[in-house]
């Protein structure tokens, strides 16, 4: 009888290592194109003429872009805030929930992660229509807020499971009531899931498009909305510089959670 080997090793299973290379370059190549074409002199996307900062200085002194710049931050903003205060409410609120209960709660809240986003875009629609809204801003944050929110929890909740039960117990052995429990114990114990829930769901906001067209309005055009339309007009080294801008944020804000996990984790 053939002993197996004590460690697997890549060498172990052939062409593993072509595919994830293939995928790995596949994923991450086209970014690193459409980094590179941001600096592009010319006026093709794709046709480099040498370098140049000149389509950052058109794109950063676009009215059109920058006004859609600040309406995804404003939207962005308030739905984070929004969320993350209702994901904080619900984490407080497992431990009073039964197992089922609060398993329940948990698959329903989490659902927009998984139900298509063009269905959430036409049932949100069909609502607000319902109650009387049209499509404009504050049904965009609304949208916005609940796509959010399992995203915000999911962090939260995450880092909630990790904390020592020993904490709380010592706090009510001491006297300490069920507000300063939370407001001297629980919620700072919870800032780091707090803080990296906030910022995936400041990104997940910022980089929604298919929930913005349903319900965005003349006047809140959000940023990638304004992305597509500019390459329905014809591709340039402009959608390049924006891109290259949200990609700079997502990466800004992975690191920033990365830090503040190895950080907790260190403590």
């Amino acid at each position: 009888m053939k002993k197996l080997p004590g460690r697997l090793r890549l060498d172990h299973f052939p062409g593993v290592a072509g595919v994830g290379v293939f995928t790995l370059a596949f994923l991450y190549l086209p970014m690193a194109i459409v980094v590179a074409y941001s600096f592009n002199a010319g006026n093709q996307a794709l046709a480099w003429q040498g370098f140049s900062l000149r389509w950052y200085d058109r794109v950063f002194h676009d009215a059109a872009i920058i006004a859609a710049t600040k309406m995804s931050l404003e939207v962005a903003a308030i739905a984070t805030a929004a969320s993350v205060v209702l994901a904080v409410a619900y984490v407080l609120s497992m431990d009073r929930l039964s197992r089922a209960g609060s398993a329940v709660a948990g698959a329903i809240l989490a659902a927009p992660i998984v139900v298509p986003e063009v269905v959430l875009g036409v049932a949100t629609l069909s609502f607000i229509r319902l109650i009387g809204m049209t499509p404009g801003f504050w049904p965009l944050v609304l949208a916005h807020t609940c796509f959010c929110f399992p995203f915000a929890m999911m962090n939260i909740r995450a880092r909630q499971q990790s904390l020592d039960p020993a904490y709380f117990e010592s706090a009510a052995d001491l006297g300490a009531t069920g507000a300063a429990v939370t407001f001297k114990i629980t919620l700072p114990l919870l800032a780091p899931g707090i803080v990296s829930g906030a910022l995936l769901a400041f990104v997940v906001s910022m980089d929604d498009y298919m929930i913005s067209t349903f319900l965005a309005s003349a006047g809140t055009t959000t940023l990638p909305i304004y992305i597509f339309g500019l390459i329905r007009k014809g591709v340039n080294p402009s959608v390049n510089v924006v891109a290259t801008a949200l990609l700079a944020m997502a990466v800004a804000v992975t690191v920033a959670t990365s830090v503040l996990s190895g950080n907790q984790s260190k403590k």
